[in-house]
């Protein structure tokens, strides 16, 4: 094509006609210029069609993340309210010097608060996006706000309970501390590892929290029920974290919907 336009230019020069040689070069730029602009077009309309294929992939994985947080969040919320209505009930308890006659309930809501637990979250995808600057592909400018507010509150969830459970390890040793907690940390062990408390009972237990002098029994309260406030503060912080996800999820779900 190139050796066929030479040999215009070539005759028309040969024959004098340098008038129409001009338009003519000039033409020939005009078209090459057209061809390239075509090219371009062609090749911006492939790279958006790429980029709108990673843009559903990644909104895909972000919202398998999601769903992933809202079920463990779920398991969470369901934790601790069973620990605060065993709390509760613990103190109830205590302060009613009911034990005996509730010993099956006593022992119940012991063995539900002898765990913390905390919000781990799924965030590999969006890490992924950030530092490689894949977030820019999400054309949604709205959608790219939720999912980072999303995050942020992931962080702030996860601050929130460092400091909230190691105030809850340091309330449970400050009733160790008070109370001979030890004989019930290894009555509950297996035999292999169970030092020299064999012998003692579901009952040694229930003696052992009813004979609490007023002293003792004034500390756990308060220990208990400090305990209790941590818990609230962190079930606060994974509400929010909660309603943020499923307004990311909506907004997501509804956008993928659109581009179907």
């Amino acid at each position: 094509m190139i050796k066929f336009f030479r040999k215009i230019r070539q005759n028309l020069l040969s024959e004098g006609k340098t008038g129409k040689y001009f338009k003519y070069a000039i033409g020939e730029i005009i078209l090459v210029v057209i061809g390239i602009l075509i090219a371009l077009q062609i090749n911006n309309w492939n790279e958006n069609r790429k980029n709108k294929q990673y843009e559903q992939n990644y909104l895909q994985r972000i919202l398998s993340d999601l769903n992933k947080d809202q079920a463990e969040l779920e398991m969470h919320f369901n934790t601790d309210t069973l620990k605060l209505d065993a709390f509760t009930q613990i103190i109830h308890i205590q302060k009613t010097n009911s034990i005996k006659s509730n010993q099956q309930a006593f022992l119940a809501a012991l063995n539900s608060v002898k765990s913390t637990n905390w919000f781990e979250g799924n965030d590999v995808v969006f890490n992924e996006m950030k530092f490689s600057g894949k977030l820019a592909l999400i054309a949604s400018e709205d959608i790219r706000d939720s999912i980072q507010n999303y995050y942020k509150q992931v962080e702030e969830v996860i601050k929130q309970e460092n400091s909230f459970i190691t105030a809850q390890v340091n309330a449970y040793h400050k009733v160790y501390e008070y109370m001979d907690y030890a004989f019930i940390i290894e009555a509950s062990r297996i035999p292999r590892w169970n030092s020299n408390t064999n012998d003692v009972t579901y009952e040694d237990i229930i003696n052992f929290y009813d004979n609490l002098n007023e002293v003792q029994k004034n500390e756990n309260y308060k220990d208990l029920t400090l305990i209790k406030d941590y818990i609230l503060r962190s079930n606060k912080v994974r509400v929010t974290l909660d309603e943020k996800g499923k307004a990311t999820i909506k907004l997501i779900k509804d956008y993928l919907e659109k581009k179907k």
